[in-house]
């Protein structure tokens, strides 16, 4: 086996083992908070929109369905993290909104994701961040460039 080959195969084995140990400390950190990764998703999908966000865009934009989302929203609005209204010119339509406490705890969540990552990143070397951070940015614009006409 070449060594271009050898490289290939382990990188291919470690990036899914990379994912998967992100998910579960994000799963991990969600859970500190009392909430699942969708109502993350979702939280995090409202916070640009401070007038409110309507359910069909809003269950677009946390990769959920209408009804996923309507059960997403339900159990949120029980913690009091969002807030639902009808829309005040279409009354079919329904507008969520991030509440103050819903505010607080996307923002303590987030607090907890820079310091778990600070503590990663603290183990390595300022060279060997460096060089991490190179070499993710050249594979991301390697993989973008190589799938723009897909």
């Amino acid at each position: 086996m070449d060594s271009l080959t050898d490289d290939l195969e382990t990188i291919a084995a470690l990036l899914p083992r990379i994912v998967e140990a992100q998910r579960r400390r994000l799963v991990r950190e969600l859970a500190d908070h009392g909430l699942t990764f969708p109502q993350f998703i979702t939280l995090t999908a409202l916070e640009p929109f401070a007038e409110g966000r309507r359910m069909g865009p809003l269950a677009a934009a946390a990769l959920q369905s209408a009804a996923s989302m309507t059960g997403i929203v339900d159990r949120l609005l029980e913690q009091g993290l969002v807030e639902r209204e009808r829309h005040p010119e279409d009354r079919r339509a329904v507008i969520v909104r991030l509440t103050a406490k819903g505010s607080a705890l996307l923002a303590q969540v987030k607090a907890t994701r820079r310091q778990e990552g600070r503590a990663l990143l603290e183990s390595f070397s300022p060279q060997d961040r460096h060089q991490l951070r190179r070499v993710l940015t050249r594979v991301v614009e390697q993989m973008e460039t190589n799938t723009d006409g897909d």
